[in-house]
Parts: structure tokens; sequence; C-alpha cells
């Protein structure tokens, strides 16, 4: 391992969160911005191209900006592995029995918030489910399934995940989970957020090809919110779809924990420190953020 000089590599990791504090404040930046443009308009802009806009024009402006901004902060080279239609599938697998138990943790965890603060229950999920319903079939496939995949990959994969590998892939897919799952801002998309991010950064450094998470994201997505919005409201339907789930989630779970012991995390160039990837001004203040952002969505919506 090489010697750490800790300052800078406190430097390096608060350059990657300042990365994430520009793209996150731009992102709110842009909405104020569009909904600004929409009242000056003689005519009410539909909400799906809003959000198009929204999705594509923040993340157009802000990705370059923070790539730029991390361009100095060194990269690890990783191994590249055959991806094979086998692992896909297992890592898929895995991914959606992640998804499903860590929907119903964060769930519980949002009621009982809710709860204790003594307000009716509002799921966020089912917000969004209810907007992507009101979308054209192109527009409710291409905004959640391929285009915010492709974006946050590029991000907390192609970005945060490569550049904090030097410490060790686990410590760095821990990290850039955790980071991933604040960013969500709301408690219900939390917990499945943290373990896909888990998972996306393993199969990024096992392949040593973006292409792989983002694959894996764009058909969690798709199976998560894209497949249901699409399927016709059908009673033997719905059962079929959760019957569908709840195979998929013992098999997941099955794979994950037979699984544990071929499991490989290498170590990076610098001793793992989370106070280093943790204790700088960037990343401090990119949690600050996530926790701000969750606690205005938690009161206001």
């Amino acid at each position: 391992m090489e010697a750490m000089d800790i300052r800078q590599e406190r430097k390096y990791c608060s350059r990657i969160g300042f990365a994430l504090v520009l793209v996150t404040l731009w992102a709110t930046a842009w909405q104020f911005g569009l909904l600004w443009v929409d009242e000056l308009l003689p005519f009410r802009m539909r909400d799906d191209v809003y959000y198009l806009l929204a999705l594509v024009g923040h993340y157009a402006l802000s990705l370059p900006v923070a790539y730029a901004l991390c361009r100095r902060v060194p990269r690890t080279a990783f191994d590249r592995q055959p991806l094979g239609l086998g692992r896909l599938c297992r890592w898929l697998i895995i991914g959606l029995a992640v998804l499903i138990l860590g929907s119903l943790l964060g769930s519980a965890a949002s009621e009982l918030a809710y709860r204790l603060v003594g307000r009716q229950t509002v799921s966020m999920v089912d917000e969004m489910f209810k907007m992507f319903g009101q979308f054209s079939p192109v527009l409710t496939l291409l905004i959640p399934c391929v285009l915010g995949p492709v974006c946050e990959e590029l991000l907390f994969r192609g970005l945060v995940a490569a550049r904090l590998a030097r410490y060790g892939e686990r410590p760095a897919a821990l990290i850039s989970a955790l980071l991933f799952g604040l960013w969500h801002g709301n408690l219900e998309q939390f917990f499945y957020a943290f373990g896909i991010g888990l998972l996306l950064a393993y199969a990024y450094y096992r392949t040593g090809r973006l292409i792989t998470p983002i694959v894996l994201h764009m058909l969690y997505n798709f199976f998560g919110s894209g497949l249901p919005s699409l399927l016709p409201l059908i009673p033997w339907v719905s059962l079929l779809y959760s019957l569908l789930w709840l195979i998929v989630a013992v098999v997941g779970v099955t794979l994950l924990i037979t699984g544990r012991r071929t499991r490989v995390w290498l170590h990076g160039a610098c001793p793992p420190s989370m106070g280093v990837v943790l204790g700088n001004a960037g990343v401090t203040l990119f949690i600050i953020v996530c926790l701000v952002q969750l606690t205005v969505n938690f009161v206001l919506i």
C-alpha cells in the first residue's frame, strides 16, 4: 500500500463530496427554474415533459462539472472479468430481492416516523407510481428505466465508487452506497437504495465496466417501476406479479447467503480509513444537504 498523506487524501474525498453537493443543489435550482419558466409560458407544461427536462437538463450540466471537479482524484484500475449471462442473472435476482426487502423495511420505517409525529402516512414511492402512470408508455420506460439509471451510475459508481476504491473496495462500496441511499431524500427508498448500491458497486468492481451496473440498474427499475405501470389492472395479473416477486425474494436471499464465501473484495492502494473518507468538508456537507432534503420532504409532503 502507498504511504498515505492524510491531508491530501481528505482533499481528494472533499472534492468528491463537493461534486455531489453541486449536483444536488443544481437539481433543485434547475427544477425551480423550470417551474418559473412554466409560469411564464402561455400554456401548461405537461408533467412528463417537465420531468424529462428536469432530469436531462440538470444532469447534462452538473455531471460534466462534477467530473471536472474530481479529475485530479486518483482512480483505481479494476481487473476486467467476464460478466456472463449466469452472473448477470444472479446479480439481477439478488438485487430484486434486496429491492423487495429494502422496500418493506423502508415502508415500515417511514410509517413509524409518521406515527411518532402524529401524521398520516404519505408514500413518496406511491406518489411516483401515480406520476409515472400518467406518462406516455415511452416516457414511462425512458425516464426511470433508462435515463435515471445511466445518470445515477455515472455519478455514484463511475465517479464516487471508482475513486473511493483506492481505500479498498469494501469500504468504498459501503460509503458510496450510503451516499446513494441518502441522496434519495426519504426513508422509504433509503434502505433498498443502500442495498442495491452495495451490489452495483460490487458488480462494477468485479467486471471493471460501468455498463454492468448501468444495465443492472435499468433492469431493477424496469421490474420495480416500469413494468407495474404497464401491466393491465386485472386481478389475476396483479396476483401473478406478486407471486413472481415472492419467488424472486426467496431465490435471491438464498443466492445471497450461499454466495457469501465466494465474494471477493480487493484492497486499495491506501489503507482503509473512514475518518479520511467521511471526515472532510465536502462529504460532510453532502450528508447535511441530504438530511435537510429528507427533513423537508418529510415535513412538506
